[in-house]
């Protein structure tokens, strides 16, 4: 099968359905080559009711809370996606046979998920900035107007204005932010109590900019405050890509390719023509696809397997970022005995950023969650007593308890390397392990914590690619620093004309926020670039 279109678009998680978006807009024929996969077994079973009232009335709650296989059962070690609910799992189902990643102790999710990783990531919404972006050849006024955008295109919610401000820049079409829980409201206020002396020692405080509809948005939302986010997309307020790609489907110029999985790509400059050759993961058959350009966004990971495949430079290393995650279950003892809110999201409460040196480029990310709908079973390993005293001891104090995430920096100077080998599996070397640098800067953060009123119990460290960031496999990088398997500052592969890359593969370096609302921002910003070219 040969279908020819304007351009052709690797992948549907956060950067490629933002990606697409301009091109159709431009009225460019767009076609998108992704798995496609869904979930059909607890999508249909899961109520539409909060959580609370699903733990009292529904007789069937074990096989989603649980799973049919009790795949939610977290034995052994903490590993990758260990918050991905049994609903949430199939976005990193079926890839180890098809794209087979060698890591060692790291962890690396790959996804045939429609919609991408972005099918279950947690919806913070911190953009970069110059300091962020200062190994980038591109900065913040580059990315603001694509920022802007995409905020009207998916909905972000948040203050406009507080301590975080300085580390997030303007934001236009902001909704009003989401109702924080008791604990992290107790916590804010005490925040607010020693904010000076926080404030001179580089830890600051603020609500999450969140990627979530609190009010009706493009036939969204609003959030119904049910604590199921982590579950179902019950009121589609969380922003998942695949609600982008559901409008684009709408349009004629563009055109969905489910069921392919890109394996490589040869251009044409004869006629100006890329082609890429597909296999069909139901048919096991091989699909030809052309078009005029190409955009890879296939993720970091997904992205470098077949541009390495595509150019034959099998075991030849390229760099891999990925953020250092840790994370602090933590016990809000005054608020113990006090009367809850029980409606609230599970999503980020609260946002911190501690600046050590002032200059934003080691600045570390902790947030702040709420806990009761991911259930007390889950600390049940974690607890130092006997399971029999450790059940009534959670079930006590679960209502005050919250977990603090604590994102570190990543860049290329970590060692990391990710490598396409001969039997084609890539192969991921990994680099810098714990240091002792991380831990005083953990320990400074859990000091910090003490003081608005948390007592961190315990330190997790889930190991090396548990935060689910990937990037940097082909960065962007300006002309003096120019060499193969990079791209310039347009998301343009160089050595070829015809494919440009405009997902995390680009970031030359890996900032401790979350990187999606980024790539959603980078890539709408490619995708306006190659259709103005492409204009032209």
């Amino acid at each position: 099968m040969r279908k020819n279109f304007d351009v052709l678009v690797v992948g549907s998680g956060a950067s490629a359905a933002n990606a697409a978006w301009p091109l159709v807009e431009a009225g460019l024929s767009v076609g998108m080559i992704d798995p496609g996969g869904r979930d059909e077994t607890y999508a249909p079973i899961v109520p539409g009711d909060d959580f609370r009232t699903i733990r009292r009335t529904d007789a069937n709650q074990h096989r989603y809370f649980l799973g049919d296989e009790f795949e939610g059962i977290p034995f052994g070690p903490v590993r990758v996606g260990a918050q991905l609910t049994p609903p949430r799992q199939f976005i990193t189902r079926g890839t180890e046979e098809r794209s087979p990643v060698e890591a060692g102790a790291l962890q690396a999710a790959q996804t045939f998920a429609r919609g991408g990783l972005g099918a279950g990531w947690g919806a913070s919404a911190m953009p970069y900035t110059d300091a962020d972006l200062a190994d980038w050849p591109v900065g913040r006024s580059e990315l603001q107007p694509h920022y802007d955008a995409v905020s009207k295109r998916v909905g972000i919610s948040g203050p406009k204005r507080d301590d975080l401000s300085p580390h997030v820049g303007p934001l236009e079409s902001l909704m009003p932010p989401s109702r924080i829980d008791s604990n992290a409201d107790w916590v804010y206020r005490r925040y607010e109590r020693v904010r000076g002396e926080l404030l001179a020692r580089g830890f600051r405080m603020g609500q999450a900019r969140l990627a979530v509809c609190t009010r009706r948005h493009r036939g969204r939302g609003p959030l119904g405050y049910g604590d199921m986010e982590f579950w179902a997309d019950q009121d589609r307020a969380v922003y998942r890509p695949a609600f982008t790609i559901d409008e684009l489907a709408t349009r004629g110029a563009f055109h969905e390719l489910s069921g392919l999985m890109a394996v490589r790509y040869r251009e044409n400059p004869a006629d100006e023509s890329v082609e890429v050759e597909c296999l069909g993961l139901r048919t096991n058959e091989s699909v030809t696809l052309s078009a005029r350009r190409l955009v890879l966004a296939a993720g970091a990971i997904g992205t470098a397997r077949i541009v390495l495949e595509s150019l034959g430079r099998r075991n030849e290393p390229v760099p891999f970022l990925t953020n250092p995650y840790t994370y602090l279950p933590c016990l809000v003892p005054s608020r113990i005995g006090r009367r809850t809110r029980d409606r609230r999201h599970s999503l980020t409460q609260l946002t911190m950023i501690y600046d050590p040196d002032g200059t934003g480029r080691n600045a570390v990310q902790p947030q702040l969650y709420s806990y009761r709908s991911l259930l007390s079973f889950k600390l049940l390993k974690e607890s130092p007593l006997p399971m029999r005293e450790s059940i009534p001891l959670i079930r006590a104090i679960q209502e005050y308890l919250v977990i603090v995430g604590i994102f570190h920096p990543d860049f290329p100077s970590n060692g990391r390397r990710l490598l396409l080998d001969d039997a084609g599996t890539l192969v991921i070397r990994s680099g810098s392990v714990e240091c002792a640098a991380r831990r005083a800067c953990e320990d400074r953060v859990a000091g910090f914590l003490r003081r608005v009123g948390c007592m961190p119990l315990k330190r997790i460290d889930p190991g090396p690619g548990a935060s689910i960031h990937y990037a940097g496999t082909l960065p962007m990088r300006g002309e003096a620093a120019a060499g193969p398997l990079t791209c310039d500052a347009d998301g343009r592969l160089r050595g070829g004309k015809l494919v440009v890359v405009a997902d995390g593969s680009t970031f030359p370096t890996l900032p401790a926020k979350g990187l999606t609302f980024t790539l959603m921002a980078n890539a709408d910003r490619i995708g306006a670039a190659l259709a103005k070219e492409m204009a032209s």
